[in-house]
């Protein structure tokens, strides 16, 4: 019998995106593919900080989902 952890990475579709990062020889990508792949990296950057801020201001049950606050909205420690 598989376990809820197996399970659960089977249908994790980040999974295959966080793989195919790790593996990306950005070394050997064109200037266009480099540029490409920055935009796309801030644009997806962007959205998952947008929707971490929305599931840490929510005031309905998130079931099992952990509230966490977004990386790009916490106060710096020492701003100077």
């Amino acid at each position: 019998m598989d376990s809820p952890t197996h399970e659960t990475d089977v249908h994790d579709l980040s999974l295959g995106v966080i793989h195919a990062l790790r593996v990306v020889d950005v070394k050997a990508l064109s200037y266009v593919q480099l540029r490409r792949l920055y935009a796309a990296l801030v644009h997806s950057t962007n959205e998952v900080d947008d929707e971490i801020a929305r599931r840490s201001e929510a005031t309905d049950s998130l079931g099992s989902t952990v509230r966490i606050q977004s990386p790009k909205r916490q106060a710096p420690e020492n701003a100077d």
